[in-house]
């Protein structure tokens, strides 16, 4: 009987001591987009996965204190022969949803007037900027069906947007 206890209490006594967190915890390095908004990494198009997004950040001019940290297309679920599409933000210094609204609307503008914007069925834009305590993003999930293309006021289009902030 005490040789299954020790067996049994060997592993336990491991499990509880992995689980336990090292004096000289060092947390884990920011994501990649974090990096970039630090100037860390490059940032632009080449950042971008998928080829037709990539192109389309390329011909876009954004203000030049915003940059592009990252970005992805992928098929989407809910619209068949569309795409939803992702891009990841780095805003100048103490950047907040009052920031991003604008340059997502500008990105919004552009997208619509590009033959990208033809086959996109949502555009989420997230701020990924270091100083963010969470996550600071906008989606657009019917992107089809909004005009984006500024004759409404700044106000009325920000309405488009579903927010998501800390």
């Amino acid at each position: 009987m005490r040789r299954a206890t020790a067996l049994i209490a060997i592993p336990a006594a491991t499990l509880i001591a992995a689980c336990q967190t090292p004096d000289d915890f060092t947390p884990p390095e920011p994501p990649y987009a974090v990096l970039a908004c630090r100037g860390d990494m490059p940032t632009g198009p080449q950042t971008i996965a998928g080829a037709d997004l990539s192109k389309f950040i390329g011909r876009t001019r954004l203000p030049p204190d915003v940059r592009v940290a990252g970005g992805r297309s992928a098929l989407s679920p809910e619209h068949p022969g569309q795409v939803d599409l992702y891009l990841d933000l780095c805003l100048p210094g103490a950047a907040t949803m009052n920031d991003l609204l604008p340059a997502a609307t500008d990105l919004a503008h552009a997208l619509k007037s590009d033959e990208l914007g033809a086959t996109t069925a949502t555009l989420s834009i997230t701020c990924v900027c270091e100083h963010l305590p969470g996550r600071t993003a906008v989606h657009d999930n019917n992107f089809q069906q909004h005009l984006w293309n500024g004759t409404a006021t700044p106000e009325s289009e920000y309405l488009n947007w579903e927010t998501e902030a800390p």
